[in-house]
């Protein structure tokens, strides 16, 4: 459903609070549809088990292949074999004023019907349904009432007719109308699940999802449903009911889902509903139940946008959820986000990130810095780190001063000494003649791992803005643990009206896309426009004041080459140690086995769990990745004017507070507002190729954003905005030399041929690729994007001949006749998103509540003391209750640790007999620093023995948990507690 028909027509849509999903998280299985029932390719019978079962007829070989059949016609006998959608319209009258574009796809704006025939003609409800070819549109069927004035119907209209029995038929489209009357009714893929429809409900449906006739495997999420049905009600001008997906995982994926959503669910007064289980309709699928809370049908913007946080649940949670149990190497990559502060974030202000550069003394003190501290293969490469600097490119050492954030892998003040390097050949598989990083040295204010240390203690470091001036110290603990100093600076805050305004490269930032660390180890890291197109200021050298008493500074020459300072927050995602599987590791077989250990330890799949746990409580997002290979589906952007900006944008909904803005696409290119029809394939999405029209826009940060104003895609998909997205007509791809694009629904007409023997390259402008960082719903939930290189560096392709075979849009008043630019990609595309960033709904944690009824409460102290390295050492105290029934002791726990990583709670429960000193201990919840509950597993039980166990005084019974600790790479550890269960008086 177009933006367009929203804002110039009457809506009679079907408001319904369901929010968007990732579209590669909604989709079915294949083999699962083909057990979904009594033959679903040849004519049977489908027996009805659901509550709607009184109200379904049963289709026979013989009443369903013949409508003109004496007695009355079932409307579910009329469907065709190949329907694969349908919703039942009670009355669409009910639906007069609603502004929720949800379901709009589902049921067609319903004003087709109202232009085509007189509602009064009708008794009963619309049946509305589309099938698998989606270049025939929507029909609609219809009882006609007794009392019909048939002279209203004008069957000369190619869209309308009447079948034998009574049944009006209606199509968007003359061809829909065709389909319905010349159908094959024999039993078809979807024909099982027609069970699940209620005819009585206000609006029910049953939706075919890719899974269904495709090769789509289940996995944790709903990718594996192979149909989605519903039955909803309307009630005081709100919509609210039952929806399900038919999938094979239902069971597992109900007890994950409300184990994550479990503070919402148990909350008081609960926020959330828990989902559950039905029995099959169809085959041995069973149901996964949501249920819809009554949501208004004209919601206010927040209404809107605050009812999709189910379905982010749902969809982008449970996607998440599917990604971080597969972490681990080999398998899915471990992705963090972090932040590099700046004035704009805490409060008082942390100062930007610095870098401060230095040039080699000479040429001899480069080489021996190649020889003697990086590791073999690599060498140092001449960087153009600054605009200003010479183009061939420079070489120099810089420290990186900053503040880290982000709440998972870094944190606190940090002090990095990089490098620019050539790695070996082969190394970096996207590397080319491009420079990255190497920090050869990090220090930092909490602990942090690198490759070469794993683990390595907090160190007495500090990044301040004191009075104007920022204030930077660095100093590290030597063996006997005094604090000795390596480097401290000054410097004012650089003045934007006075100081010389810095501009860092697209080969600066690329150079972050493989960060390399001791060994040739490195991190891959994504990034947006952050990086790369805010301006920084020079310091003024005569102002920077530093002591450099580090190691590096032998190899530098005196005077500092200069220093540029951050006035902006920097946004990163992180692979931490992604290539211990090269062949180029400078590093021992021993070592790597501790690098594979420590990455392997739990610690990763548990930030990555402890990123959905926070996306559940409305705290933070979750990372997942995704690839655009631009092989046989290249992605291709047409980009044409808009003539009228302001009538465009009178006409299109945009989100609230946005702005349509005019944008230059590719450098030297004409700057103008564009309408661009992107066509892309996100691999393994079951939704197959997409074609979305966007549009530029100012969210009102003063930041280029994008919109995406109307979809299509060739299998269903899922938007934050309608909701599902049905099939449109999709076809993209290259033969040889031509790449032609067919894009169509019931109102847009676009068909190109590109001839690709004569491309030119051109540089996508910096403004363009920041748009992308930001990519918003016409409601204004809007995913936040991070990329590399092959998006920042690597040129499109401009098409020089072009034909445009078909061009019709609604908004064509607006539009020049033909695109002005058109640009494709070849090369392959990493991205990692965080879905609906924007959109949070904050769940408080539950509390720890104890027990009820407590006989004794629990007090007690430990500690945790490395063998051989005091990295992981912690404190312990107890607290918690007690219940004593005969022989039997409950327990319910608090345990707060204190260690280098920071102040967290460890919450159980368990159970011990008395008479043997045994039991279990469950974990019920982690609160505190990422890392430290990083490899605490929510819902683990283990085998728990209360040693020394004294129970000769019932009023103080008391028992000791001594357990030696394997700690991986950094030994052993023993962790000693007392704990005393004290009867309450």
């Amino acid at each position: 459903m177009s933006a367009l028909r929203r804002a110039r027509t009457r809506r009679i849509s079907l408001a319904l609070a369901l929010g968007v999903v990732v579209a590669s998280a909604c989709s079915g299985d294949t083999d699962d549809a083909a057990d979904a029932g009594p033959d679903a390719t040849s004519p049977g019978t489908t027996t009805p088990n659901t509550a709607a079962a009184s109200t379904l007829p049963t289709t026979t070989e013989a009443d369903a292949s013949d409508p003109a059949d004496d007695g009355p016609v079932e409307l579910v006998d009329l469907l065709p074999a190949d329907t694969r959608s349908v919703a039942v319209v009670a009355d669409p009258s009910a639906f007069d004023g609603a502004t929720d574009p949800a379901f709009d796809d589902l049921t067609g704006d319903l004003e087709w019907i109202a232009e085509r025939v007189d509602a009064s003609v009708v008794d009963g409800p619309w049946w509305i349904g589309r099938t698998a070819d989606p270049t025939v549109g929507t029909f609609a069927l219809a009882s006609l009432s007794d009392s019909a004035d048939a002279s209203t119907i004008d069957e000369e209209i190619d869209q309308v007719t009447v079948l034998p029995g009574g049944v009006l038929v209606v199509g968007s489209t003359a061809a829909a109308v065709d389909a319905v009357v010349a159908a094959d009714r024999t039993s078809g893929e979807l024909t099982p699940f027609l069970v699940a429809l209620d005819p009585a409900a206000d609006l029910s449906f049953v939706v075919g999802l890719p899974a269904l006739d495709d090769d789509v495997e289940a996995d944790r999420s709903l990718r594996g449903a192979a149909a989605m049905s519903g039955a909803l009600e309307i009630d005081d001008g709100a919509i609210g009911g039952e929806v399900a997906f038919h999938t094979s995982n239902a069971t597992e994926f109900v007890e994950a889902y409300n184990a994550l959503d479990r503070n919402a669910q148990q909350a008081d007064p609960p926020t959330a509903t828990p989902l559950s289980l039905a029995s099959p309709a169809a085959g041995d699928l069973e149901q996964v139940v949501v249920t819809i809370p009554p949501t208004p049908l004209a919601p206010t913007p927040d209404q809107l946008i605050e009812s999709r946080n189910l379905w982010k649940k749902l969809f982008v949670g449970m996607e998440a959820h599917d990604y971080a149990e597969d972490v681990f190497d080999p398998g899915n990559a471990a992705w963090f986000k972090f932040l590099v502060k700046s004035e704009l974030d805490d409060e008082p202000p942390s100062p930007g990130s610095v870098y401060i550069r230095w040039e080699f003394v000479d040429d001899a003190a480069r080489e021996a810095f190649e020889q003697n501290e990086l590791p073999d293969g690599f060498r140092l490469a001449p960087t153009r780190f600054l605009e200003s600097d010479d183009p061939d490119g420079e070489y120099f050492l810089a420290l990186n001063l900053y503040n880290g954030g982000g709440g998972m892998i870094v944190g606190g003040a940090r002090a990095e000494w990089d490098v620019f390097v050539h790695g070996p050949a082969g190394a970096d598989p996207n590397a080319g003649e491009r420079p990255r990083f190497f920090v050869v040295e990090a220090l930092a204010e909490e602990v942090s791992a690198d490759a070469g240390n794993l683990l390595t203690p907090a160190e007495p470091l500090s990044h301040q803005l004191i009075d104007g001036v920022v204030v930077s110290s660095v100093e590290r603990f030597d063996d006997d643990g005094t604090a000795v100093p390596v480097f401290e600076s000054t410097f004012p805050v650089p003045d934007p009206d006075v100081n010389e305004v810095a501009r860092f490269t697209r080969e600066m930032a690329i150079g972050n896309d493989y960060i390399y660390w001791a060994h040739g180890v490195s991190d891959r890291v994504l990034y947006n426009a952050t990086t790369f197109n805010h301006d920084a200021y020079f310091v003024d050298i005569d102002q920077l004041e530093y002591t450099d008493v580090s190691r590096w500074s032998q190899y530098l020459k005196p005077e500092a080459k200069d220093a540029v300072y951050y006035v902006n927050t920097l946004e990163y995602v992180a692979s931490p140690m992604a290539n211990l599987d090269s062949d180029h590791l400078d590093i021992t077989p021993e070592w790597l086995d501790e690098l594979y250990a420590f990455k392997n330890n739990g610690h990763q799949v548990g930030l990555m769990r402890k990123a959905v746990e926070q996306l559940f409580r409305g705290e933070a997002d979750a990372l997942v990745p995704y690839v655009v290979e631009n092989t046989d589906v290249p992605s291709t952007y047409y980009h044409v004017e808009i003539t009228d900006p302001d009538g465009f944008a009178e006409a299109v909904d945009l989100p609230l507070g946005h702005e349509l803005i005019p944008i230059r696409v590719v450098e030297d290119g004409d700057q103008a507002h564009y309408l661009t029809l992107a066509v892309t394939e996100i691999a393994n999405s079951p939704e197959g190729v997409r074609a979305e029209w966007i549009v530029h826009t100012d969210d009102g940060s003063g930041r280029p954003s994008m919109v995406v104003i109307e979809r299509s895609t060739e299998d269903v998909a899922f938007d934050s905005a309608s909701v599902i997205e049905l099939p449109g007509v999709v076809e993209h791809g290259v033969d040889g030399d031509t790449i032609t694009t067919t894009v169509g629904d019931s109102e847009i007409e676009f068909v190109a041929v590109l001839d690709t023997s004569t491309t030119t390259d051109a540089e996508l402008t910096l403004d363009w690729i920041e748009a992308v960082d930001v990519v918003c719903s016409t409601i204004g939930v809007c995913d936040k994007v991070y990329y590399d290189a092959e998006t920042l560096d690597v040129p499109v392709r401009v098409v020089n001949d072009v034909t445009v075979e078909a061009f019709a849009t609604p908004w064509d008043e607006f539009l020049a006749d033909e695109p002005a630019l058109v640009v494709f990609r070849d090369n392959a595309q990493l991205y990692v998103a965080k879905r609906w960033h924007d959109l949070r709904v904050p769940v408080a944690p539950l509390p720890f509540t104890g027990l009820d009824d407590a006989t004794h409460t629990i007090s007690g102290t430990g500690s945790l003391v490395g063998r051989d390295s005091d990295v992981a050492d912690s404190v312990y105290e107890y607290s918690g209750d007690v219940v004593v029934e005969g022989d039997q002791l409950t327990f319910a726990i608090d345990q707060r640790v204190d260690n280098a990583l920071g102040v967290g709670n460890i919450y159980t429960t368990g159970n011990v007999d008395l008479t043997t000193g045994t039991g279990s201990q469950t974990v019920v919840d982690c609160q505190g620093p990422a890392l430290l509950c990083s490899d605490i597993t929510l819902g683990s039980t283990d085998f728990y023995e209360a040693q020394n166990l004294d129970t000769s005084d019932r009023a103080a019974i008391t028992w000791n948990v001594d357990v030696v600790v394997d700690l991986g790479p950094f030994g052993t550890a023993d962790s000693a507690s007392a704990l005393t269960a004290t009867a309450v008086r």
